[in-house]
């Protein structure tokens, strides 16, 4: 079956949603063989994160769920609804089956996982166990005689595969696994450099079952009904999920970065407020600027924490967050006060020579005594007073106040001085909870049954050419007989099935010899898995008789190697 197979492994008998932790490091396993436990080998594919624990703790794996194209079922509508084929000329829709696949990791799949996790590769293919006696030895017939020790030597060399796949699982197992709770996935279809489809789904779809929402592609042109009829276009999912546990960050906040940016940013939109009510340049309207800061300076003080190989989306530098840094550097205070202030700093100015500033102060404290709603902002000033670091001025050229009556408003705010705002600046921090969302991107490669060469599932055999008597049914006649002696054999594979055991000496496949492995790597290319083959051995029926015996063999399948 051709199908688009999407990197996500899933697990399905308990519904264990996990959350990714912090500082835990990716994993992806492609263009790996697995086998089922029917002897059947198919693609697979996975990825997630693991944990990286100390001694004594049980470290967490957290796997994608996997998700399936499947292109054999492509469906093709007309104009009145009905399904057609892709060569119509009518056709005005495309829908591709999706789904996921919910299931714990196999034995096989367990391997190719820990290979990843233990040494950062990708397998090619599972090694399945060979048949073995009540010993735990390779199952060997008598008839192999002096053959036995190197089919023993056959065998161990085999196991020292198995052995190492075995270590590979255990490494999967020293992990408990759990599936990624993703808050959405992203679906996007594209045929050359256009985007056919694109679409957001909540990722609490993939926990309802396996079948999901199918792309769904309106009034398409002929050129991309040709192009997705002919598998020429590309899939690829975007995934979304969030750290499990709460990251607290003490995030140093630099104020007068932040102060800066958004000044700036005022400035040059140039917005004249006319609302009534303050607003020190926006603070309390628009926090857009603050909040980019906040996020700016958050992001690089959580670098450490990042998970390898994702795209951290979005920062929480929330509304509580800014409203104690305004709190900090603009507290609240009555009327009076603010009255105080300023008739203070009227005679900082004019004692300096500031006449001008001195003026403006006044100026301020009478606007505030007389409840006036058209208190000029001036930009200008309050930057150029900024930079002098006199706050004080700052706030009184960059505040707006209204009619505190109109709205119940009776608050005010100040900037610190000087001094203070220089203390605060240094040491203000604030710890809190960051929420952090990360996407993960992968492209849904188009992906076919695994290509397989017929197979006997023989592990290996020994050449053999010697004189032998052969009962032909009649009587006994000695004969000159080429073959290989077969050696180790897999579980559950054509030869075992027939209870052909190593050392039994196999002469043809069909018509045509057998004398070494590459004739027999020959002759079975002739045959694909699944072809029924007569082969032909020499079985034992006497003391030193043999008998040739035709043995129907439904031959089965190993994956190619390139």
């Amino acid at each position: 079956m051709k199908r688009f197979i999407l990197i996500i492994s899933c697990f399905y008998f308990c519904f264990a949603f996990s959350q990714v932790t912090p500082n835990s490091k990716r994993f992806e396993v492609k263009n790996y063989i697995s086998i089922n436990a029917q002897g059947k080998y198919y693609p697979y594919h996975s990825h997630g994160y693991y944990e990286k624990v100390g001694n004594g703790s049980t470290p967490k794996l957290f796997l994608m769920p996997i998700i399936e194209f499947d292109l054999d079922h492509i469906a093709y509508i007309d104009h009145q609804g009905h399904e057609t084929y892709s060569s119509d000329s009518n056709v005005k829709a495309i829908s591709i089956p999706i789904s996921a696949d919910l299931n714990y990791p196999n034995e096989s799949q367990k391997a190719a996982i820990g290979a990843s996790l233990k040494t950062g590769t990708t397998l090619h293919s599972y090694y399945p166990s060979i048949v073995k006696n009540n010993f735990g030895g390779p199952l060997i017939s008598p008839a192999a005689g002096v053959y036995s020790p190197q089919i023993i030597a056959q065998a161990n060399k085999y196991e020292l595969n198995i052995k190492k796949q075995q270590e590979y699982i255990d490494a999967y197992n020293k992990y408990a696994p759990e599936l990624i709770s993703l808050i959405e996935y992203e679906v996007i279809m594209k045929v050359g450099t256009r985007v056919v489809y694109k679409n957001r789904f909540p990722g609490s779809y993939i926990s309802l079952g396996n079948s999901l929402d199918n792309i769904e592609i309106e009034d398409v042109s002929a050129y991309t009904k040709n192009r997705i009829a002919s598998g020429n276009f590309s899939i690829i999912v975007k995934y979304k999920f969030r750290d499990s546990r709460a990251s607290y960050i003490n995030a140093n906040i630099d104020a007068k970065l932040i102060i800066d940016q958004y000044l700036s940013d005022v400035q040059q939109s140039v917005v004249k407020q006319k609302s009534s009510g303050w607003s020190f340049l926006g603070f309390g309207s628009s926090k857009k600027s603050i909040k980019s800061k906040f996020d700016q300076q958050i992001n690089q003080q959580y670098t450490a924490k990042r998970i390898s190989n994702t795209t951290i989306e979005m920062y929480d530098a929330d509304d509580n967050m800014i409203q104690l840094f305004e709190n900090a550097f603009f507290p609240e205070l009555t009327e009076q006060k603010v009255i105080e202030n300023h008739l203070a700093a009227h005679e900082k100015a004019k004692q300096s020579g500031n006449e001008e500033l001195a003026k403006f102060h006044m100026n301020y404290v009478n606007s505030v005594r007389n409840n006036d709603p058209n208190l000029a902002v001036n930009i200008g000033k309050a930057l150029a007073a900024l930079s002098k670091k006199d706050y004080l001025g700052f706030i009184a050229n960059g505040v707006r106040w209204g009619n505190r009556k109109a709205n119940g408003n009776s608050k005010f705010r100040r900037v610190l001085k000087s001094s203070e705002m220089s203390t605060e600046a240094t040491k203000w921090s604030q710890t809190k909870s960051i929420s952090v969302q990360h996407s993960v991107s992968q492209k849904v490669a188009s992906s076919e049954d695994v290509k397989l060469k017929a197979h006997l599932g023989l592990v290996d055999g020994i050449p053999y050419q010697g004189n032998l008597v052969i009962n032909n049914g009649f009587f006994n006649n000695w004969q000159n007989i080429k073959g290989i002696i077969i050696g180790p054999i897999i579980a559950g594979g054509p030869l075992h099935k027939k209870n052909i055991i190593p050392g039994t000496l196999l002469l043809r496949i069909g018509g045509n010899d057998i004398y070494d492995g590459q004739s027999l790597i020959n002759v079975l290319s002739y045959y694909k898995p699944n072809e029924v083959a007569n082969i032909q051995i020499l079985e034992q029926v006497g003391h030193n008789v043999f008998k040739k015996k035709n043995i129907a063999v439904t031959l089965g399948g190993h994956p190619k190697l390139n």
